[in-house]
């Protein structure tokens, strides 16, 4: 039942009900914030009649409550996306999502937080975007924020407002009617097949380790998180082929930990040619025999890229490593993910078609490979039109 407490001025007049809607307990055994609402009284009723109002009005506020079709006059935005962010923990969102969540709200509460969900308007929003479009918004670089970050803050204020309609405590997402800024297309960096020649030289300069982890970046097209988890059980030597279904990942809260893929979509086979198969062949010759040179300093759990004492390694390793790398051996600049856009621009270039890719690369949709390498394609398709007109064009 809904409870009621008087409010009255100072002089003892009464003035209003505050009505309280108890919601039970969450998922973690605590008391969830009660549904609350005032109901003001008229100074012309009497008390008698003012609480024979109240009383039948929170009656209707807590049946709407029960319904899901009542609106909180007092939850504000930065209460309510506490307490979402806390579901999607609780329903299994990955922690490096809720990480992100977290550091979103560090530019949206300042702005909007205090603003109740109702009161949200589209030009709150605006002015939010605009905000974080200005110079030294961005701490890293004192420069502005690029259109994609904008529009991550963009996607989590939409995704509260959509679980507050949900809930029934705004009758539509405001979000809906803020305008963006433009995104950006950035065409995708990757390495022309004269400097995979130059990053391979280079490799056969450089520990088996190292040699065969690139090789692996370059050839598969997978994440450098996934490279990172894959262990050998996952390595199928008969069939020339690895399975994607972990990953390995960091993050300041809880260090570095296994995690499944990007998607659903991102378990998946990668059949390899028979070179890699050798080199893995290799490589875990050597890596059994450094395992004996350590003796029980080595805990084996597994994995194929290990540190030292062979736990799994921290993700930035690999970006350090690739910088002293590039600069040791006088190439240009590599970071991991180039390698993925390389293996996919090759393939388009040889005519793969775009199911295909996406496959490979584990996107979770066919038309996300397409978008990211829509450029690729366009040059892909030039090459095409050239074969075209040698064979049917071109006099002999």
């Amino acid at each position: 039942m809904a409870n009621l407490q008087e409010r009255r001025d100072k002089d003892g007049k009464l003035i209003s009900y505050s009505i309280r809607v108890h919601r039970g307990r969450g998922l973690d055994g605590k008391q969830l914030k009660p549904w609350t609402t005032t109901f003001e009284v008229s100074p012309t009723w009497s008390e008698k009649t003012a609480r024979k109002k109240a009383e039948a009005f929170a009656a209707t506020f807590e049946k709407e409550c029960r319904e899901g079709t009542t609106t909180d006059s007092r939850q504000k935005f930065a209460s309510f996306c506490d307490y979402v962010i806390s579901l999607k923990e609780q329903r299994g969102v990955k922690h490096s999502t809720i990480v992100r969540y977290r550091e979103l709200t560090r530019r949206i509460y300042p702005q909007i937080g205090h603003i109740k969900l109702r009161e949200l308007r589209a030009d709150h929003l605006n002015d939010l975007y605009t905000l974080l479009g200005q110079e030294g918004r961005n701490k890293r670089t004192g420069g502005k924020l690029s259109a994609k970050t904008i529009l991550e803050h963009h996607r989590l204020i939409s995704t509260v407002l959509e679980q507050a309609v949900k809930e029934g405590l705004v009758p539509f997402n405001v979000a809906s009617r803020a305008t963006l800024p433009k995104a950006e297309h950035k065409e995708v960096n990757y390495f022309q097949p004269e400097q995979v020649a130059a990053i391979r030289d280079a490799l056969e300069l450089e520990p088996i380790k190292w040699k065969t982890l690139v090789h692996l970046l370059l050839i598969t097209g997978a994440r450098r998180g996934e490279i990172l988890g894959l262990k050998w059980d996952k390595v199928d030597f008969a069939g020339n082929r690895i399975y994607i279904c972990n990953s390995v990942l960091y993050s300041a809260d809880v260090g570095i930990y296994e995690t499944t893929p990007k998607t659903e979509r991102s378990k998946r086979y990668i059949t390899l040619p028979v070179e890699s198969m050798q080199l893995l062949r290799e490589y875990r010759v050597w890596q059994i025999e450094r395992r004996l040179q350590l003796g029980g300093y080595y805990q084996d759990r597994g994995f194929l890229f290990t540190q030292e004492d062979g736990g799994p390694m921290h993700p930035d390793s690999v970006t350090d490593w690739l910088n002293k790398f590039s600069i040791r051996h006088g190439l240009p600049h590599i970071n991991a993910h180039a390698f993925r856009h390389t293996m996919a621009s090759m393939l388009y270039f040889n005519g793969v078609d775009s199911v295909s890719i996406s496959k490979r690369l584990g996107h979770a949709q066919v038309s996300t490979t397409a978008n990211i390498y829509a450029h690729v394609m366009e040059q892909a398709d030039q090459r095409n039109a050239d074969i075209l007109s040698d064979i049917f064009l071109k006099k002999a």
